[in-house]
């Protein structure tokens, strides 16, 4: 008897937190420039001032809709079904009588509509990459970008540059078969490997796409509820969101205002 008295106690309680109004405010992250309002009528604002959460580079976001509370969990737009945000694809071809080698690197943003068709595309040069063929070492890394990187203590290994507002460079080829190459940039959100099927290929194209639709480009995003006045923003691949410890800052959570603050 005991016992179901006390599962009934947990369960309530755990049904009351999930229910509970008082994630309703202003919360945020003055680090990383986000603001996000819950609002009574459950719809709620983001404001991303500086880095974009869903692509992780300096790109401001802004964006209304309807939130939810699931167990532990406040959930961003529910309804909305989730979407790959960015995509890429790797081209090589061969050029007869082309002595040299030439790589082209376009960052294109593509807009949705609601039912799937792109309405509009730009394309960009890619902001910032660094690349390597065979290896990825740093006496093979090779960095392209248009303007010329600040060494200083804070920067951190800086490879050879080729500095360039083209989103084509020509390079020398190596002595080596070319056997694949590795492309890294904020674009693509990381590092990958492009396999060469074809050791004669004296030109590449990397086509990096940034995904944007306009029902909506929060799509089921998720907070960890810590408690009333803090919550967790940022999730690791197998879902589980990033806590307190020695290797994180303020910068994965939100805290909630106070009123009049």
């Amino acid at each position: 008897m005991k016992q179901s008295i006390f599962f009934l106690i947990a369960f309530n309680s755990v049904a009351a937190f999930s229910q509970s109004p008082h994630i309703a405010g202003t919360f945020t992250n003055i680090p990383d420039g986000v603001q996000v309002t819950f609002n009574n009528d459950s719809t709620f604002q983001y404001v991303a001032d500086m880095i974009s959460p869903i692509f992780y580079r300096w790109e401001k976001l802004s964006e209304k809709g309807r939130w939810i509370i699931k167990g532990d969990t406040i959930i961003l737009n529910p309804g909305l079904t989730k979407k790959i945000y960015v995509e890429s694809d790797f081209k090589e071809e061969k050029i007869e009588g082309d002595t040299n080698l030439s790589i082209t690197f376009n960052h294109i943003k593509r807009y949705f509509d609601a039912d799937g068709n792109i309405v509009s595309t730009d394309t960009l040069q890619i902001e910032r990459l660094d690349y390597a063929f065979n290896e990825k070492t740093k006496k093979n890394l090779v960095r392209v970008s248009p303007h010329k990187m600040v060494r200083c203590t804070f920067a951190g290994y800086i490879p050879k540059e080729i500095i360039t507002t083209d989103r084509t460079i020509s390079v020398h080829k190596p002595a080596a078969t070319i056997n694949n190459i590795f492309i890294g940039c904020y674009e693509l959100q990381g590092t990958k490997q492009f396999v060469v099927k074809d050791p004669g290929s004296n030109h590449f194209t990397l086509n990096v796409y940034s995904n944007y639709y306009l029902d909506g480009q929060i799509r089921q995003m998720k907070f960890l509820i810590r408690n009333e006045n803090v919550l967790y923003t940022k999730q690791k691949g197998n879902g589980e969101f990033e806590k307190d410890n020695t290797w994180t800052n303020t910068d994965t959570k939100l805290k909630k205002q106070k009123n009049g603050s």
